[in-house]
């Protein structure tokens, strides 16, 4: 399988990673089964978590004796430097079983806030500093879903690798981050190729009361289901500048059909280029979901109902949106105007037209 450079670690890995997720839920025996295979194919990037459940001990079990081939990925999701030495560190050497991680992430810094204790003295930051000094840990990483504030993260030169969501309905980190981490020879990895943060928030509001046939008919349009979703997501990820996409695998047959999109991978063509909108962001103004505005005096919801919106104007996703939006306890008539989140975007956004152009569209009687 191709290899690209992780970033400033020189280290190389395959285009396509294994994600720790799903074999939480698989037994010891298959979960070591889906790696090995997915190793013997030319996986060589692997990446979990301490908060994964016992994803970091399969994943010790199962490359165990194949340690030195493969590059080792985990995080630390403690904020501050004792608890990330002492519970975070100490705990994931002992679950991969090994006495030296090549790549440990700070994991879900999703807000300034977090950023900020995470990076301070006694932030985690450090207990990651002062484990690479010890030969512990090879390189530092950091994970989340906001491109913005991983781009600040990048700006401190603190981390040799950035783990972001992209895919067919979050194309967000093409704007800034990428670029950015490019800029900083910050190595990419790609989490959610499958389109995780939208569908989760889909079916969230699904499991609310909406019909999941309503989210699958219209959001298979966009991924397509089975195989089609495998190679069209993954061909979508893998067109962009970066070096690794890890999707979670439940099965030999997902592993296997993964390995070989990859392994065909050359590039998009004509058609697909058009067909995914490859290279476009959506029109201006359009929400980037930071989430700097919140919380809203009023209540407001305004990342996801402006996410929505998003939904409905540039991938056309309309039915289910006018019901999704009814599922929202508070709805956008509940806006005073106060402009608060005005003055807290990054972006400048006149949010409170937005908003309102929005609901318009959501109240809008189906044709």
């Amino acid at each position: 399988m191709q290899k690209r450079r992780l970033g400033r670690t020189n280290l190389n890995v395959s285009i396509v990673g294994f994600g720790g997720i799903p074999v939480i839920g698989a037994s010891v025996k298959d979960a070591v089964r889906m790696i090995r295979r997915a190793f013997d194919l030319g996986i060589n990037y692997f990446d979990t978590a301490r908060a994964y459940g016992d994803s970091e001990e399969k994943f010790g079990i199962a490359l165990k004796d194949v340690r030195d081939k493969c590059v080792i990925a985990t995080k630390t999701h403690q904020r501050t430097k004792e608890e990330a030495a002492r519970i975070g560190l100490k705990q994931s050497l002992r679950n991969l079983g090994t006495d030296r991680i090549d790549l440990v992430q700070l994991h879900g810094i999703d807000d300034e806030k977090t950023l900020e204790k995470a990076i301070s003295p006694e932030g985690s930051l450090a207990a990651l500093k002062e484990a690479r000094s010890q030969g512990k840990i090879d390189f530092i990483g950091i994970s989340g879903h906001s491109p913005y504030v991983l781009a600040k993260a990048i700006r401190t030169g603190e981390f040799d690798t950035v783990l972001v969501p992209l895919n067919l309905l979050f194309i967000e980190a093409t704007e800034e981050l990428i670029p950015l981490a490019k800029e900083f020879d910050v190595g990419i990895i790609v989490m959610k190729p499958f389109g995780g943060t939208e569908l989760e928030f889909a079916q969230r509001l699904t499991h609310e009361g909406l019909q999941k046939t309503m989210v699958r008919k219209e959001f298979d349009r966009i991924f397509g289901t089975g195989i089609e979703k495998t190679k069209r997501s993954l061909r979508f990820v893998l067109a962009h500048d970066i070096t690794t996409t890890i999707p979670g695998f439940s099965s030999l047959e997902e592993v296997e059909s993964a390995v070989k999109v990859a392994s065909e991978f050359k590039g998009l063509t004509k058609q697909e280029k058009e067909v995914f909108k490859f290279g476009e962001l959506p029109p201006e103004p359009f929400c980037r979901e930071c989430r700097l505005c919140m919380p809203c005096p009023d209540g407001l919801n305004t990342p996801n109902l402006l996410a929505l919106d998003n939904y409905f104007t540039y991938y056309g996703i309309k039915k289910w949106t006018r019901q999704a939006y009814q599922k929202f306890s508070t709805k956008i008539d509940y806006c005073t105007e106060c402009k608060e989140c005005e003055a807290k975007c990054p972006y400048n956004l006149p949010i409170i037209s937005m908003l309102h152009e929005a609901e318009k569209r959501f109240l809008q009687k189906e044709n």
